[in-house]
């Protein structure tokens, strides 16, 4: 009988590496008030399955915009929009691949909630990276990353989020000034 050496690949070595800034933005008194103006809607073509609106709905959210704008000062926000998971929405596996870096901003959630799970496409046997919300944390990460949420299972809530991409912001050109 052939005697197998070496089989054993300590996983620990292999867990892949989740590049994520986290960043707490207050968010705004009014929420509820800001929600209730928006217009929602369900759109069976996206990957994420619950109440969203438009996608910019920036002007709304003008401090998270500038904090956002401070943090990442070579970027600047293409998309900004909101999603509600109620009761079994959720999010299909999807990335972001047309832009530099997305971000998640919670205004509702509680600990029960779902987290937004990163799977290790090259190493599916290991466990998802997860990402847990809070309210008024900022998550942000890389735009190429795969990720999805599981069905919402809270009762009382939905499980709010303001999300956005990010793209790196052209280069000025140099203009050469023949006068200096």
């Amino acid at each position: 009988m052939e005697q197998r050496r070496n089989c054993i690949i300590p996983i620990g070595n292999m867990k892949q590496i989740l590049k994520i800034e986290t960043f707490y933005v207050k968010p705004p008194v009014n929420t509820n008030e800001i929600l209730d103006s928006l217009d929602w809607y369900r759109r069976d073509d996206r990957p994420v399955q619950a109440d969203l609106t438009d996608w910019n709905v920036s002007q709304y959210f003008p401090d998270l915009c500038n904090q956002v704008n401070v943090l990442y000062p070579n970027h600047k926000i293409q998309d900004l929009w909101v999603a509600s998971y109620g009761r079994g929405d959720y999010a299909e596996t999807h990335d972001h691949s047309d832009f530099d870096w997305s971000f998640v901003w919670y205004l509702d959630a509680c600990i029960s909630c779902n987290p937004i799970s990163f799977p290790n496409l090259e190493k599916p046997w290991l466990p998802d990276e997860r990402v847990y919300p809070k309210v008024g944390n900022l998550h942000v990460f890389d735009a190429n990353r795969k990720h999805y949420v599981c069905p919402h299972t809270c009762h009382n809530h939905n499980r709010v989020v303001v999300s956005g991409n990010l793209k790196r912001k052209p280069a000025e050109p140099i203009i050469n000034n023949p006068f200096i």
